[in-house]
């Protein structure tokens, strides 16, 4: 199986992977049970703590890119356009094309602001900004690759 670490860090793999996987379902739990609460407060509680998980999804997927050359090729490989259209037509994904260089954006991205800002469209991103066809965020200035403890910033 092409990607398998073969040095004695597949045990890490193996582990952040786990975590991935465990951060993602608490994403889900949090998410639903904001959409059961009637109370505001709660939902918002519930929300908050999901948004906490999903830097901690960011964390995991930086931490197995950083072990997992394999997986990391994946990663900077851009999805196709049409890529899942087959699925959702029924018929098969079209054929995979010549890798060509990820285009350049010929001006810099705006800055988003906010939650509601409009999403960067992905195919116009360089692939270390890609991660499965949702764009990353950009990096924050001084911002260290894993936290360890409360995720809460001084200001």
């Amino acid at each position: 199986m092409a990607g398998l670490p073969d040095n004695d860090l597949s045990t890490d793999v193996a582990l952040v992977r786990r975590v991935l996987a465990r951060e993602l379902e608490t994403i889900n739990e949090y998410e639903a049970h904001a959409r059961a609460s009637s109370s505001p407060e709660v939902r918002d509680f519930f929300l908050h703590l999901a948004a906490e998980e999903k830097e901690h999804v960011a964390e995991a997927v930086h931490m197995l890119r950083l072990l997992d050359a394999g997986q990391e090729a994946h990663f900077a490989k851009p999805v196709a356009a049409g890529h899942f259209q087959g699925a959702v037509e029924g018929k098969p994904s079209p054929a995979p094309a010549a890798p060509s260089p990820a285009p350049e954006p010929a001006a810099p991205p705006p800055a988003r602001a906010g939650r509601n800002a409009q999403a960067e469209t992905p195919s116009l991103l360089p692939p270390q900004r890609v991660v499965y066809g949702v764009p990353a965020p950009p990096p924050s200035p001084g911002a260290q690759p894993l936290t360890v403890g409360s995720l809460r910033r001084s200001r």
